[in-house]
């Protein structure tokens, strides 16, 4: 395992420790968490550089209906952008996705996102296509992939480098076992008409440079 592999590896166990309330098995997370950090010699500011130790965010979606697959790839976008990683989870009536990162990553994903929401939720009222799903999928695609070029447009210009969600991504599957998400057919026409409507959407200053300003 790489060292930031480890290191995710202890804050997923970490924030394992912390979510449950059965004290033998937050006493096991802990040791096995404090024999890597022996192990490897890990400092503690390694585990909060992002601005926190990993932790793990539950919001519901349920209420988007058809255009849920949609949202999901807004915050998985969003999230990737921020240093977080996104799993999609679902049952018989509800849907929610699960954000894993530092806290003050996922709390950007999460105001970046509530921002962006109501605009998709306006252009499927106005333009009222015939796949919700397409089209928020469509939307979603457009407004990420503005947001990927003007965080990579900004990185260029200071010579830094673009931050990775490497260390999310493990801590989410160390922590979920996830499956790989079905795939479905998407309505080229509705997809189309979402991404004409993602490039008209508001991202917002703070969208744009990650409010790390």
């Amino acid at each position: 395992m790489s060292r930031q592999n480890v290191v995710a590896k202890v804050a997923a166990l970490l924030a394992k420790a912390e979510s449950t309330e059965h004290r033998p098995e937050r006493e096991a997370f802990q040791a096995k968490a404090q024999a890597l950090i022996t192990r490897y010699q890990i400092e503690d500011g390694e585990l909060h550089r992002s601005g926190g130790r990993m932790t793990e965010r539950s919001v519901p979606i349920d209420h988007w209906g058809n255009a849920t697959r949609g949202v999901v790839h807004l915050y998985a976008g969003v999230a990737e952008l921020n240093r977080c990683s996104v799993a999609h989870r679902t049952g018989r009536g509800w849907a929610r996705v699960v954000l894993f990162g530092a806290d003050v990553d996922a709390e950007l994903v999460c105001t970046m996102v509530d921002h962006l929401l109501p605009q998709l939720r306006h252009a499927i009222i106005d333009d009222r296509p015939r796949s919700r799903m397409s089209y928020a999928i469509g939307w979603a695609h457009e407004v990420v992939d503005r947001l990927r070029v003007a965080r990579e447009g900004a990185a260029a210009e200071s010579d830094a480098l673009v931050p990775t969600n490497a260390a999310a991504e493990e801590a989410l599957r160390s922590t979920h076992r996830l499956r790989p998400e079905r795939r479905r057919p998407v309505d080229a026409a509705a997809f189309g008409s979402g991404m004409l409507a993602g490039e008209r959407a508001d991202l917002g200053r703070r969208g744009l440079d990650g409010g790390r300003r």
